[in-house]
């Protein structure tokens, strides 16, 4: 998958892509907007492009990981239950102090973030505040108005816009999950 692949938002595309290009990847972005208009696959593939060892995004080790699913270097925090719980962004915390094992970098995206307990919200503070320079954390919401302010003033915010119903529509019927 590549960003052509993706319905909508061709400017955050256009952007993102900059931000490879350019290699001025940043340690922290909260990817804002409606839910199920496609945050999550931006996130996934962004992720796949800052991994990306040769920039060629195809037959590199690291994207054979990624496609295959099993790249050390890249983790999706989800809810379990309705939370996202204190234990799961400490387990975040330990293991984004180890080093990268194939890619330069690790991302870590941390889907539907607003869902995290004030418990792992604060637990994360402290690693957005001082990331390992290796470290990239994509925060993924809907209701931004539920993550501490502390926690969105230390995000380099991208504000997702709404698709058409039609275009919605396509993508749903044929989105792929990671």
């Amino acid at each position: 998958m590549n960003f052509d692949n993706i319905i909508g938002n061709d400017k955050i595309k256009l952007d993102l892509n900059k931000i490879i290009q350019t290699n001025n990847v940043l340690h922290s972005y909260m990817f804002a907007g409606q839910e199920g208009i496609g945050k999550k696959l931006f996130a996934i593939e962004f992720a796949k492009k800052i991994l990306c060892i040769n920039k060629e995004f195809k037959d590199c080790s690291s994207c054979i990981k990624f496609d295959s699913k099993n790249h050390p270097d890249f983790f999706i925090i989800n809810e379990e239950g309705e939370t996202i719980k204190v234990e799961q962004i400490r387990n975040l915390v330990d293991k984004i102090n180890e080093k990268p094992i194939v890619s330069e970098r690790k991302v870590y995206i941390i889907n539907d973030s607003e869902k995290m307990t004030v418990d792992a919200a604060n637990c994360l503070l402290k690693t957005l505040e001082e990331p390992p320079e290796y470290a990239v954390l994509i925060l993924i919401v809907s209701n931004e108005s539920m993550l501490l302010n502390t926690i969105k003033s230390r995000c380099i915010k991208i504000k997702f816009s709404q698709i058409s119903n039609e275009a919605y529509f396509i993508y749903s019927s044929g989105a792929e999950s990671y």
